[in-house]
């Protein structure tokens, strides 16, 4: 399947969830994450979901983390002038970007050397560990220009698709997904 066709689709599956079946599929993903193990990781990078797209709840998951190791330092991208992307720390001063994302004000930047591993939205993803997002490239940009080897987690609320025919070498592929029902790791 190509990128488009797995955007058209997967906007199209999620536009039809209702809230009640997005709570459910969120405390799903819930019971996933809490099997992983956090027990080194010192700073998380996240990101605040879109409801509007319905897009999972990672602030169900930082919070979960936060409760559980109270010293983790949960940070959050903000995009750039440049159209480049930097992690800040967790705020309760944030703004809307121009696309309706919540970034946190940019006033205590963790360096990418700081971060143990990340949450990574997505709209799809593939059983070799590719993904599809809204087609920016602001995460595969950030993960090429610090390709420090870290934990890349996507979270999504459907399984995964056989392949995702037009990868492309600047393509960062995901070292594990958490779905309602299972963890992949590639």
């Amino acid at each position: 399947m190509l990128k488009s066709e797995c955007r058209q689709l997967m906007l199209s599956k999620r536009s039809a969830l209702s809230n009640s079946e997005c709570t459910k599929l969120d405390d799903l993903l819930l019971i996933q994450f809490q099997r992983l193990d956090w027990s080194g990781i010192n700073c998380l990078g996240s990101f605040y979901p879109l409801e509007s797209k319905n897009e999972p709840n990672s602030l169900l998951l930082t919070k979960y983390l936060n409760a559980m190791f109270p010293s983790v330092i949960i940070a959050y991208p903000k995009i750039n002038d440049d159209n480049s992307m930097d992690y800040y720390a967790a705020t309760n001063d944030l703004v809307q970007n121009k696309w309706g994302i919540q970034e946190p004000m940019p006033t205590n930047i963790i360096y990418p050397k700081n971060v143990d591993a990340y949450l990574v939205p997505l709209l799809c993803f593939d059983l070799l560990g590719h993904r599809v997002g809204f087609g920016k490239g602001y995460y595969d940009q950030y993960f090429s220009k610090h390709p420090n080897f870290v934990q890349k987690i996507g979270i999504s609320y459907f399984e995964p698709i056989p392949k995702i025919e037009d990868t492309n070498h600047f393509d960062v592929p995901l070292t594990k997904c958490i779905t309602p029902w299972k963890i992949y790791e590639f």
